[in-house]
């Protein structure tokens, strides 16, 4: 009996031996485990704006638009019928740089090299501006969100110069480069591994300090070079669409394979998906992993960029909607007129436009002739015409003597100014929010709009 239950525990074993095998036996024969222990993603590199870019985006957002707060102050005491403004809603795109000649990362971290010889920085280290020793404008930069390394090239592009972020000073000596200038250039995250290809399409790579080992002559045209996350491969794609991956590790060849679709103009990774550009502008996504095509979405899962160039100008993408203020001098006028006829209110309004509204139900109106219009005043803001009362703006808040109001026009976006008045009282019925009136009836309610400032991406 128990030479029967220790052989029922030894089959019990040996199949659960064989059942755990499978995967693995799986795995080794699978193509896209290939090259697997390189892309595993180093842990400590998690994502994020980085501190440094984030607070400085947020300054430019303060010099080009208003914060929504600063709208319910009043103007100095002699400027209050002197003056109005009106606030569109924009998406807020600022200007990181100007007169940029190449950048490398992301809103993790960002590098951009400037023409001037300049080279900015905004990542975790303190290092915010470095200067080429030349004295010529910065050609190119190769630099990954959290390396401690950056690499940089002149105007020339003979040499090779690297930085060390955590000193803020360039290292000793640079890297010749036999065939200059180089043409692309590519630091992985951790700083470990440099990637060149010179003027004979030659590419070199190795530790970041250097040597370089020559690998490979590429064929075609190169449109990208660059790591994968966790830095252990080196990737070049080709305008054919053949895209190549390196072993860092062992400075050897993964494997290659061609993308099909091309020929393409541009190409960038998205953490571990190629994005290909045709001239046509139709896009094409290549799974490294998979060795297969793969969809937008998966590209924007991997590794959404909010950064791009855009006439010399290096431009972030917040996706965030910001107000911007326009001033006009002068006391906010409207000429309003009324057709017993028509039925109609015709009003010469805030942008010198003349719009006419239905007595009826208040709804604006595409334009109406008639010869019995008399002007209308009003009444605290109050017309009366016919047996109607209409109102053109809403009152937002009091601050004291003072009362702020606002009119909307579609396209043109907010007006408001402020009216001296007879009482004093502090009053924010709506807090953050400004009135969209649907009919000019007195007695329909505006709608009022959320101020959602939003957090930068």
């Amino acid at each position: 009996m128990t030479a029967r239950i220790l052989q029922v525990q030894i089959y019990t074993l040996l199949f659960f031996v064989v059942l755990f095998s499978i995967p693995l036996l799986a795995h080794a024969g699978s193509t896209e485990r290939v090259g697997q222990s390189y892309i595993d993603f180093p842990p400590q590199l998690k994502k994020g704006t980085t501190k440094s870019l984030k607070s400085y985006v947020q300054q430019q957002l303060g010099k080009k638009y208003v914060s929504t707060g600063k709208l319910y102050v009043a103007p100095f005491e002699g400027l209050v019928d002197k003056m109005y403004i009106s606030v569109t809603r924009e998406k807020a795109v600022p200007i990181i740089a100007g007169g940029v000649s190449a950048y490398s990362g992301n809103e993790e971290g960002l590098a951009a090299a400037l023409y001037d010889g300049t080279i900015r920085l905004w990542s975790n280290y303190p290092c915010k501006k470095m200067r080429l020793p030349s004295g010529k404008g910065a050609k190119l930069v190769a630099y990954a969100p959290g390396s401690p390394m950056l690499a940089a090239t002149d105007s020339v592009g003979d040499k090779l110069n690297i930085f060390d972020l955590k000193s803020c000073t360039r290292i000793p000596g640079d890297i010749p480069v036999d065939h200059g200038p180089v043409e692309m250039m590519a630091i992985s995250r951790t700083g470990d591994w440099l990637g060149i290809i010179d003027s004979f399409n030659a590419l070199l790579y190795g530790p970041s300090k250097g040597p370089l080992k020559e690998m490979s002559v590429l064929e075609g045209t190169p449109l990208f070079l660059g790591y994968t996350p966790g830095q252990g491969i080196l990737v070049t794609v080709e305008a054919s669409g053949k895209v190549t991956m390196w072993g860092t590790n062992n400075q050897s060849l993964i494997n290659s394979g061609d993308v099909p679709g091309g020929p393409f103009d541009s190409a960038r990774l998205a953490g571990y998906v190629v994005c290909l550009q045709r001239d046509d502008g139709k896009d094409v996504y290549w799974d490294l992993r998979k060795r297969a095509l793969a969809k937008k979405s998966d590209a924007m899962k991997e590794s959404p960029t909010w950064i791009y160039e855009e006439n010399g100008s290096l431009v972030y993408s917040t996706g965030v909607d910001r107000w911007k203020v326009a001033e006009h001098f002068g006391r906010p006028m409207f000429i309003v007129s009324y057709s017993g006829t028509n039925k109609m209110l015709r009003v010469r309004d805030l942008d010198s436009k003349t719009r006419y509204y239905s007595t009826l139900d208040g709804k604006e109106f595409s334009e109406v002739k008639g010869s019995d219009w008399k002007l209308v005043n009003p009444k605290n803001g109050i017309y009366n015409a016919g047996k109607g009362t209409f109102r053109l703006y809403d009152e937002v808040c009091q601050r004291g003597a003072l009362k702020l109001y606002c009119r909307y026009l579609e396209g043109k976006g907010f007006y408001l100014w402020w009216v001296q008045t007879g009482s004093v009282v502090n009053s924010l019925p709506h807090p953050m929010e400004l009135p969209i009136r649907d009919s000019i009836l007195a007695n329909e309610p505006a709608i009022w709009i959320p101020l959602i400032q939003g957090e930068i991406r």
